[in-house]
């Protein structure tokens, strides 16, 4: 499902108009975006939840050239799925 679809959707059950919910779609995502810029935690009961992971600095050796490289420190974005988003998932199957 692409996003146009996903808004489409979204729309009908919630009962609002396609701009509305996509505005709402937007405003949620930039939330969490922000909270994760923030390095705090976001859990949504039910659904899970988002959250960053630094990693280190690390030292690879490229397979072509030998040649070694220095990969600098990042940070990810990480979701984990609810225990009753996982089991909800689990017995549509």
């Amino acid at each position: 499902m692409d996003n146009k679809q996903y808004i489409t959707r979204l729309s009908r059950r919630a009962t609002l108009n396609y701009k509305e919910t996509q505005q709402l779609v937007s405003s949620a995502i930039t939330m969490i975006t922000e909270v994760l810029a923030q390095d705090d935690l976001l859990a949504i009961p039910a659904f899970g939840t988002f959250e960053t992971e630094k990693k280190d600095e690390y030292i690879a050796v490229d397979e072509n050239s030998g040649q070694r490289m220095l990969y600098p420190p990042s940070v990810i974005a990480k979701f984990t799925p609810g225990t009753i988003l996982t089991k909800s998932i689990s017995n549509q199957q």
